[in-house]
């Protein structure tokens, strides 16, 4: 998916992400929209391995793009931020929201990845579409805007 693609479903994957899992004293809406900013600037954080000099990783490894990492970097936030509220309420649902939005976008496409690394190097894949399909893309960026509509009228 492209970089817009994810900043926008990480946004709303984090409103609905809060809205489920956080109890309702915790969900300030301030902190939910500062919360979801914060997922959307993290969006992309999992191409970080497409950006290194010479490929030293190679795009979508087991490294950036694994359900393990993925929890390793919830724990970390969570261990860094949960000392200092309100931070904690913004940060960690960020991080969450903005790694595994990203890697259930991309196991989406034909590519897919490799959830389980280093376990298994096997790509798991819904065969969808291509990364750049515009059909896609612009769906799930509808959808997206749809859902932060719907949170802003009656959330």
């Amino acid at each position: 998916m492209k970089a817009l693609t994810h900043s926008i479903f990480a946004f709303a994957f984090c409103i609905v992400l809060s809205e489920i899992a956080l109890p309702p004293a915790a969900t300030n809406k301030l902190f939910l929209l500062l919360s979801a900013t914060v997922s959307l600037l993290l969006a992309s954080l999992p191409d970080v391995d497409a950006r290194l000099p010479l490929r030293l990783i190679g795009h979508r490894s087991g490294f950036s793009h694994s359900i393990f990492t993925a929890a390793a970097c919830a724990c970390l936030s969570y261990v860094l931020f949960s000392p200092y509220p309100p931070f904690d309420l913004i940060v960690i649902p960020a991080v969450i929201a903005a790694i595994t939005s990203h890697i259930l976008l991309d196991s989406l496409t034909v590519s897919g990845c490799p959830l389980l690394w280093p376990l298994s190097r096997h790509r798991f894949s819904a065969h969808l579409c291509k990364y750049d399909s515009p059909l896609a893309n612009t769906s799930i960026i509808l959808f997206s805007c749809a859902a932060i509509v719907a949170f802003v009228l009656y959330g």
